[in-house]
């Protein structure tokens, strides 16, 4: 029951924060900036914190599964995503639907292998004391 409850109040923070962007960032030059940073910093953080087990093995498994599941979840939009890529190609946007399919795809990849190395670095670092 925790797990769903973490669920339900993570995602009412994710959702909310993609609205704010998606207010902030509105589609207005035709390129859908909001979608592709929520995406981009949505691999980043669901990589880090898939392997950031130095910080992950203290917490309780509801926040984790909350945050991951939740938080990120709500935050990310795939289907947003999918259904803006076929508006531009049903406007024949070639230039932009090129970009923006690029930079989501290659950039997430590339900011999940940033979470990934941020994450084991995070964990081997030691703090020194004198």
């Amino acid at each position: 029951m925790a797990n769903y409850l973490s669920i339900l109040v993570f995602a009412f923070v994710g959702g909310s924060g993609r609205y704010l962007i998606g207010q902030v960032l509105p589609a207005t030059t035709g390129f859908p900036w909001a979608t592709v940073i929520v995406n981009l910093l949505g691999c980043l953080a669901l990589a880090w914190l898939s392997h950031a087990k130095r910080v992950t093995a203290h917490w309780p498994s509801a926040v984790t599964v909350g945050l991951g599941i939740g938080g990120i979840g709500a935050f990310t939009t795939f289907s947003t995503f999918s259904v803006d890529a076929v508006r531009l190609i049903t406007q024949q946007q070639w230039g932009v639907v090129s970009a923006y399919l690029t930079v989501t795809l290659v950039g997430g990849v590339f900011c999940s292998a940033f979470g990934v190395w941020s994450a084991r670095k995070w964990s081997t670092f030691r703090v020194v004391e004198k």
